[in-house]
C-alpha cells in the first residue's frame, strides 16, 4: 500500500528533528552558489564581465548535476537517520560526476521538450524523471540511460502521487509568499509590515521549505522502492 503524501510529510518533519540547523545551512550554501550565476552584470568589474558572459552557460551544463547529485546525497542521509554532513553537497564532484552531467543534460532536454509540446505531458515527464538522481545515488554503477530508464518504470503508479505532492509544496510555497503580495498589492502606507512581517516571512518559509520538499522528496523515493524491490 502507497504511503499516503501526508504521512511522507510526517515522516521528514520527524527526520529533521534535531538537524533543522545543519539542513538550512547547507541548503542555503547550495542556493547561494547556485545564485552565483545570476549575479547581475553591472556589479561585476568591468575588465572581468567577458569571463563572466557565459558563467551561467558553465553552471548549467558543469555544475548543476554534481550540485544536485550531492544534494540528493545529504538528503537521503537526513531521510534514512544517518549522518549528514555538509560537506556531501560536493559528493557529485567526487563521485559520478560525468554521469550526473549526462542524467542532468538529458533529464533538462526531456522536460523541455516536454513542456514545449504540451503543459500536462511536459509535468508527466518531469515525474517519471523525479528519481532519477537517488537512483544514480544508490546504484553508482548504473548507466546515464539506464537510470533514466530505471526512473520511468519506477514512477507507473505513482507519477500522479508526486504531482500531488509537488501541489501541496507549491500550496506551501504560495503562503509563504502572501504577506509578500498583499504588502506589494497595498503600497507604501504598509513598507513597516513589507519589511518586518513580509520579507522575513519569504526567506523564513524558502529556506525551511526547500529543505522540507527535499526531505520528503527522499521519503517519497523510499516509499516507492519498496513497492520496487526487483529495481531497488
Amino acid at each position: 500500500m502507497k504511503t499516503p503524501n501526508t504521512q511522507l510529510m510526517k515522516q521528514a518533519r520527524e527526520a529533521l528533528k534535531g538537524r533543522w540547523l545543519l539542513v538550512i545551512c547547507t541548503f542555503f550554501v547550495y542556493m547561494l552558489l547556485m545564485s552565483l550565476a545570476s549575479i547581475p552584470e553591472h556589479h561585476i568589474p568591468a575588465g572581468i564581465q567577458p569571463l563572466f558572459a557565459y558563467l551561467p552557460f558553465v553552471w548549467l551544463v558543469f555544475l548543476y548535476g554534481p550540485f544536485w547529485l550531492g544534494v540528493t546525497t545529504f538528503s537521503l542521509a537526513v531521510a534514512r537517520n544517518q549522518e549528514p554532513k555538509l560537506c556531501m553537497l560536493f559528493a557529485g564532484f567526487k563521485q559520478n560526476y560525468l554521469k550526473s552531467i549526462g542524467v542532468f543534460l538529458l533529464m533538462f532536454l526531456f522536460m523541455f521538450l516536454g513542456l514545449l509540446l504540451f503543459i500536462i505531458p511536459g509535468f508527466i515527464v518531469i515525474a517519471m524523471l523525479a528519481l532519477v538522481f537517488f537512483i544514480l545515488h544508490d546504484n553508482p554503477q548504473i548507466g546515464v540511460w539506464q537510470a533514466l530508464k530505471q526512473s520511468k518504470k519506477m514512477m507507473v503508479g505513482f507519477k500522479a502521487k508526486y504531482i500531488g505532492l509537488m501541489l501541496m509544496f507549491l500550496g506551501l510555497m504560495i503562503l509563504a509568499y502572501t504577506p509578500l503580495v498583499l504588502a506589494l498589492v497595498a503600497g507604501l502606507p504598509f513598507v513597516g509590515f513589507l519589511a518586518f512581517v513580509a520579507i522575513p516571512a519569504v526567506i523564513i518559509g524558502t529556506l525551511c521549505l526547500i529543505p522540507f520538499m527535499q526531505i520528503t522528496l527522499a521519503k517519497f523515493y523510499e516509499d516507492v522502492k519498496a513497492h520496487n524491490t526487483d529495481m531497488a
